[in-house]
């Protein structure tokens, strides 16, 4: 039921990767070697990235650090200790040893990372009071009980080694296009080599930048979807009204300009007066039970 429960909230995150994998294979060769060398690769580099020393990295390059002062040990600790434990008591099969750090950032932001990491910004610590601070910790804590943070590393390794095999091949066209404008004044056959080189060179940047967008625009779709999913489980576990406080004082303080539809469609985060209302609407539907 959890696998199951991962593949529908993070289908789209999937499908990419594999298709990613695919591109891989096809543009190595498409033959049994090749797929030994994308599965090794994608095998491995999977392996390290939901591994403890994969987490200890992605929190190093985030900036993340354990609370370390008596102050933030004696405020922040027992808040995220209190989330924590309301979502073991409704949700057991959540990750064990989940613990909390701060990134040192005036920003207002909260993330979750990997398996076991969930960070606030300094920032996040200033804006928020404890009870709007308790319900962005369970919000972050739906995102890992879903896979969401598992499904978004599957879907950054993937493109990760679709950015090298685009630059293989970039580098190598630019080395032929080098090539051919050398001889193009003496061989027609250079001249037609460039013509060529240019055209694949063309098509190859145009193809890139489509499947970029179009990448994009599908990963933020599932993006939006997990936002919602995680307000939920916030309320599940009895922090819907202190999420909704703190969603509020964001669309307060946050100043957003008149997006473009690119823009809508390529946005992670799903309009905050939608989320508000979803929220509300949860916290109705449960006073008339």
């Amino acid at each position: 039921m959890r696998v199951m429960n991962f593949i529908l909230s993070n289908l789209l995150y999937i499908l990419w990767f594999c298709l990613y994998f695919c591109i891989a294979w096809l543009l190595l060769g498409a033959n049994l070697d090749s797929l030994i060398l994308v599965s090794i690769g994608y095998g491995v580099s999977v392996t390290i990235a939901l591994s403890p020393l994969g987490e200890f990295l992605l929190r190093l390059v985030e900036n993340c650090r354990e609370p370390e002062t008596q102050k933030e040990k004696s405020y922040l600790l027992p808040i995220f200790e209190e989330v924590y434990e309301s979502a073991r008591e409704v949700d057991p099969s959540i990750n064990k040893g989940i613990k909390i750090y701060i990134m040192d950032a005036m920003f207002v932001n909260a993330f979750a990372i990997g398996r076991k990491t969930v960070a606030v910004t300094k920032g996040a610590l200033e804006t928020f009071t404890v009870e709007e601070l308790k319900g962005i910790l369970a919000h972050e804590l739906g995102h890992m009980t879903h896979g969401h943070t598992k499904a978004l590393l599957l879907s950054v390794i993937g493109n990760f080694f679709f950015s090298i095999i685009v630059w293989i091949f970039r580098t190598m066209l630019n080395i032929m296009q080098v090539i051919s404008n050398i001889f193009a004044h003496f061989s027609v056959i250079a001249l037609g080599l460039m013509f060529m080189t240019f055209i694949i060179r063309f098509f190859v940047e145009a193809s890139t930048l489509i499947f970029i967008n179009i990448s994009q625009a599908i990963l933020a779709l599932n993006s939006r979807s997990n936002e919602i999913e995680a307000d939920k489980y916030a309320h599940d576990i009895g922090y819907g009204r202190e999420l909704t406080q703190s969603l509020y004082l964001l669309q307060k303080i946050t100043m957003s300009a008149k997006l473009r539809l690119s823009e809508r469609m390529k946005a992670s985060h799903p309009h905050i007066s939608y989320r508000i209302r979803q929220l509300e609407k949860l916290e109705n539907e449960a006073t008339y039970v």
